[in-house]
């Protein structure tokens, strides 16, 4: 979908050169460029913020996920400068800080997948839990105790907030 959506804003051979996809989280876009094309990364965000009705910032991932607490480095390169947002997923609603709390929707399928082998009784202890997608999600539908654990203070914070 990136390329369609900048396919009038940079030439074939940039285009080529984007990564073809982007995340979005909430109203948050989150969008790798190579580094040949940094220069455009402005024009890329303006151009993403028009075309994605629902995105309210767009920002740049200027570093890996990476540490202890499995972050990132972001830059707003389009709309507001803010990383905190609310983000739906199999029916339930969670606040992420796409910037401070590891997150990732294109796990969304596995979570609901393995979440679906949680039966009433079980225990469930989530050692890398963040702000409690998982854990949420297979306490939802089923009778079972679940322990999320995070090393990242805020990602614990935000599941307990998740959790209300």
């Amino acid at each position: 979908m990136l390329k369609r959506v900048l396919q009038d804003v940079l030439s074939e051979e940039e285009n080529e050169q984007l990564i073809s996809a982007f995340d979005q989280i909430g109203d948050i876009i989150i969008v790798r460029i190579p580094d040949s094309l940094i220069s455009k990364k402005q024009i890329i965000g303006k151009t993403l913020l028009e075309q994605v009705s629902t995105a309210n910032s767009v920002f740049y991932q200027s570093s890996p996920v990476e540490g202890d607490f499995r972050t990132r480095q972001l830059e707003v390169i389009a709309g507001e400068d803010k990383t905190q947002t609310e983000y739906k997923e199999n029916g339930c609603r969670f606040i992420v800080d796409v910037e401070k709390a590891f997150f990732s929707p294109r796990l969304s399928t596995e979570r609901e997948r393995i979440a679906g082998l949680v039966k009433d009784g079980e225990v469930i202890v989530n050692m890398f839990g963040g702000v409690g997608m998982f854990s949420l999600l297979a306490a939802k539908d089923t009778a079972c105790t679940v322990y999320n654990i995070d090393i990242n203070p805020v990602a614990s914070q935000l599941c307990k907030e998740n959790a209300q």
